[in-house]
């Protein structure tokens, strides 16, 4: 005969079973995915795997060769710069899809959340102070 309690354990971890398994393949499918942006002068293109790590840069006309080395660079971070951010839009998506809504999951990856605040607060509940 199985407690009320014994059967809420199995029921949790049944569930987190099933949230592991969607993770592993949230993250089996953007292993394997990249993002290629063009720049807008459509003289380079860049492309990114699904972290925003840059994994080609590609030359489309010999336009690069008369840019002045300031203007190169800096059509190359703009380039890069987009690329980045569809991966992370992307990336977003489809962890989104098995995470709450609530959880600011861009903001987290971008590094705009106070995790040092969050514990702080968390640990002032667990002693009973508000």
């Amino acid at each position: 005969m199985s407690s009320p309690l014994h059967n809420q354990i199995e029921q949790a971890y049944a569930e987190m079973e099933r949230q592991r398994l969607a993770l592993e393949d949230v993250q089996s499918e953007l292993a394997g995915t990249s993002t290629t942006v063009t720049s807008k002068n459509r003289a380079l293109t860049v492309t990114v795997d699904a972290r925003g790590a840059v994994t080609g840069i590609k030359f489309l006309t010999s336009g690069y060769r008369t840019m002045a080395g300031p203007e190169l660079a800096a059509l190359l971070v703009e380039t890069m710069e987009t690329a980045r951010d569809e991966a992370m839009a992307k990336t977003v998506a489809s962890f989104q899809s098995i995470l709450p809504d609530s959880l600011p999951l861009r903001d987290m990856m971008e590094g705009r959340v106070d995790f040092d605040g969050i514990l702080n607060d968390a640990l002032k509940y667990t002693d009973g102070a508000p």
